[in-house]
């Protein structure tokens, strides 16, 4: 028997569309293990039902979404009308939340988790066996008999998911597709969203054990080297801190973080320094947040227990680690003036550039939702509905089913296209990643050459992110002090002392470097100790080239000025150390060797010569590395001297070249 699944995916399908449907890979995977199907008796095909036809399936299964459950009937007619014959089920989310919506095109709804009850099932049709009354014994699902619908009695959810053969990832690992294979470590929310169908679909949370999921990643990293991130499709991955924890642990422990990165789900109010920390030691690289307003009155019916400030903090955190933001809003719903619609629209301007993929999208009302319930009290659905494809989460007045109680829908399509100017283009997402990942292989090579210089030394480390230090550093060497908001708590230091103190990039984003400094000199350094002074170049082409251009273009080959109060020249750093009485007796200029920044040399060498300014070292160095120590310090064995390093970023990170060593002066 030959089963042939159809998926649909919809108008955010297509080359966007990178997420494998790890949920058929289930169900091939116990259909294989239970009922000893081969690979030659699944086929998937993706929105293309005449060719599945010619494979010749004996089933159909086909995967339903509310905003894709059109697609589901239209081509279920068609179908039908072509092998009417051949049995077809549907399941997935929607007809889980509407079984009442089955169409008579279709002849069994699964409602719920599909494993147990499509095995039932297929045992029933390769046994010859699949009659009305057989079909009552099975649990979970919904079905037409003499023109109605039957629907069974609900089937118990799966506490032990590791009952389940693991999923069958060669079914979704396809030539013609750009799906990468997800993670499933958990099924449930404790949650419970108003506008979300996900979490009344999964119900209560269930977890794989710790040896499952490890297996699991080892499986994606031996199987498909090609992938660098593995995406966690859990509702909500760090619920259980305990748990991250031992996830961690044991990652970290078979090395597993440093050969693929992770992204993962989860919400602002569970979401500390602690969580972020533990994200970031596993190389969580995206965290999607469910942020939906920035009013708190509208995030209280909305998620419940969240505020604007905590969705703050998480940005701030992400920051701060190095961690790419997917963020989403909703707007539209059904109690939100002008004023939460203003907060909001506030909230993400001031935020843009910590948002990595933004989406602002329209309140729905899914099936099984209440605002489904509410708006079937209010009429705008009725138990005859059937213009699925308007709950697409898009604004199409006269189309769209539209909550809003206080601005008419009219009114509110201006204000929703300024809201989507804030959304990401796939474009430059792919750029900011790029950069992101070329920012991530600079900080790693710094923690190796502070590491390599300082050795068994105590560290303070000084810094507006932390970017895996822990891959360097002990946690009893290393003390971690965040620059936050053009400061830092030097008073939480106490009196210790440092045998060395590094500011990484920490002095351009300080309010006031100088007293700053001047404590951390007197207060906090060793005896013999030396301050480590690493800060981005204002000399550096690109900054001359953004200012001629009057605009900035944020990349890694360029001083950012989000978030910096000023900028050091290789002269004005080293004044501000020797101010405080600090010989500089080491200095180095960053280069990076990448044909990125070949386009901005192309265009400002020519202006410089034309101004009468030959190009200099300096302004090809990207960053500065100054050593100094106090000068009542034993001397220095070494005079100063400068060294210029060409950095070139690699498949394995960073790799230097010394170009070179001037003369001592």
């Amino acid at each position: 028997m030959r089963l042939g699944l159809l998926y649909f995916q919809g108008k955010g399908g297509g080359s966007g569309s990178t997420i494998g449907p790890l949920g058929l890979s289930y169900l091939s995977a116990i259909l294989k293990r239970d009922l000893h199907f081969k690979d030659e008796d699944i086929v998937l095909e993706v929105d293309d039902p005449e060719r599945l036809l010619r494979h010749g399936p004996d089933i159909i299964g086909m995967t339903s979404f509310t905003e894709t459950f059109e697609h589901v009937m239209r081509h279920a007619r068609w179908l039908k009308r072509m092998a009417p014959e051949i049995p077809i089920i549907v399941g997935g989310e929607h007809i889980s939340a509407a079984p009442e919506s089955l169409p008579e095109e279709v002849d069994i709804g699964v409602i719920g988790e599909g494993e147990i009850t499509l095995r039932e099932l297929m045992e029933l049709y390769l046994n010859k066996q699949a009659t009305p009354e057989n079909l009552e014994k099975v649990q979970g699902i919904v079905f037409w008999h003499e023109g109605k619908r039957v629907q069974t009695p609900p089937r118990p959810w799966m506490m032990e998911l590791d009952e389940l053969p693991k999923p069958d990832r060669a079914l979704i690992h396809r030539p013609d597709q750009l799906w990468q294979q997800p993670l499933f470590t958990a099924r449930g929310c404790p949650y419970q969203c108003t506008y979300c169908a996900s979490t009344r679909f999964w119900q209560r949370t269930r977890y794989h054990s710790i040896p499952r999921i490890i297996e699991e990643i080892e499986d994606i990293v031996r199987d498909y080297p090609q992938q660098t991130l593995i995406a966690i499709n859990d509702d909500l991955f760090p619920l259980n801190r305990k748990r991250l924890r031992t996830v961690v642990e044991a990652i970290r422990a078979k090395g597993l973080h440093r050969k693929v990165g992770f992204t993962l789900n989860t919400r602002a109010n569970v979401f500390d320094t602690e969580i972020v920390e533990l994200i970031a030691a596993m190389n969580g690289q995206i965290i999607g947040f469910g942020f939906e307003s920035a009013s708190d009155k509208i995030l209280k019916q909305l998620k419940g227990k969240t505020t604007a400030r905590e969705a703050l903090r998480a940005l701030q955190l992400c920051e701060r680690y190095g961690i790419a933001v997917v963020g989403s809003y909703m707007v539209g719903s059904p109690d939100e003036t002008w004023e939460d619609l203003a907060r909001t629209w506030w909230f993400i301007r001031n935020n843009r550039d910590r948002i990595w993929k933004l989406s602002v999208l329209i309140s729905t009302p899914y099936p099984g939702t209440e605002f489904w319930h509410e708006a079937q009290e209010r009429k705008l659905v009725d138990e005859n509905f059937q213009r699925w494809n308007a709950l697409d989460l898009s604004l199409e007045p006269g189309e769209t089913v539209y909550l809003n109680q206080h601005i008419d829908a009219r009114s509110f399509v201006p204000v929703y296209e300024h809201f989507r100017h804030f959304q990401s283009q796939p474009e430059n997402d792919r750029q900011a990643f790029t950069d992101m990942h070329i920012k991530r292989a600079y900080y790693q090579y710094l923690y190796g050459r502070i590491k390599a210089q300082v050795g068994v030394a105590s560290v303070l480390l000084l810094s507006a992110q932390n970017l895996g230090t822990w891959d360097h550093f002990e946690e009893e060497q290393l003390d971690f002090l965040p620059v936050a908001d053009g400061t830092t708590d030097l008073e939480s230091l106490g009196e210790t002392r440092y045998e060395r103190i590094v500011l990484l990039h920490a002095l351009e984003k300080l309010r006031d470097p100088v007293t700053c400094l001047q404590t951390l000199r007197n207060k906090h350094l060793a005896e013999g100790g030396e301050i480590i002074a690493i800060s981005y170049n204002v000399r550096h082409l690109s900054v001359l080239y953004h200012l001629l251009r009057g605009s900035w273009q944020l990349t890694p080959f360029s001083v950012q000025e989000q978030g910096a109060c000023r900028f050091f020249s290789p002269q004005g750093l080293k004044s501000l150390l020797e101010s405080q009485e600090l010989v500089v007796h080491e200095s180095e200029f960053l280069r990076f060797g990448q044909a990125s920044f070949k386009p901005f040399q192309e265009q400002v060498l020519p202006l410089l010569e034309s101004l009468g300014l030959p190009p200099s070292e300096e302004q090809e160095a990207f960053s500065l590395w100054l050593r100094a120590c106090p000068q009542n310090a034993p001397r220095v064995e070494n005079p100063f001297q400068t060294v210029s390093r060409e950095l070139n970023i690699g498949q394995h990170g960073i790799h230097e070249a010394v170009l070179a060593i001037p003369h001592s002066h």
